[in-house]
């Protein structure tokens, strides 16, 4: 009998990371999102109950007013997390439009600055001032259209 010859990988081309790089980035992304997602049921749980309430107590033909707007937010911040990675970003000109855009961007400043091989406080900068960056953006595009 004769085995078939098994193909070989690909080599990795500098400066791309291996397959072993790329599966922990994923396993840290995905550790970091079901904490965001975790964080975000937490706040809209008493939100949520609020929400009901004020409608239980107001009573009327919009009782669900302020119930219905937890639920877009939670469908909207559940978009942003794209947890398991099955929604399309919120805007796609929105500098953080997505978790997954904000851990690209602390990502690349990471790089650049392992590249250039700076200190750990200039690359804690960087990446603050890269994040201030994307809530101002966001701040500014939200004014804009009235999010």
């Amino acid at each position: 009998m004769s085995e078939e010859p098994k193909e070989q990988a690909e080599p990795v081309q500098q400066g791309e990371p291996g397959p072993r790089a790329a599966l922990a980035r994923r396993a840290v992304v995905l550790q970091l999102k079901l904490v965001a997602d975790g964080l975000r049921d937490a706040a809209l749980i008493p939100v949520s109950l609020v929400a009901a309430a004020i409608g239980l107590i107001r009573g009327g033909d919009n009782a669900d007013e302020e119930f219905n707007a937890v639920l877009k937010l939670g469908r909207r911040s559940e978009r942003w997390i794209n947890l398991f990675g099955h929604h399309r970003p919120l805007a796609r000109t929105h500098p953080a439009g997505s978790l997954d855009a904000v851990f690209d961007k602390v990502e690349d400043v990471v790089r650049e600055q392992y590249r250039k091989g700076t200190a750990s406080q200039e690359a804690k900068t960087a990446i603050t001032e890269a994040l201030e960056d994307l809530q101002r953006e966001s701040r500014r595009r939200d004014e804009e259209t009235g999010d």
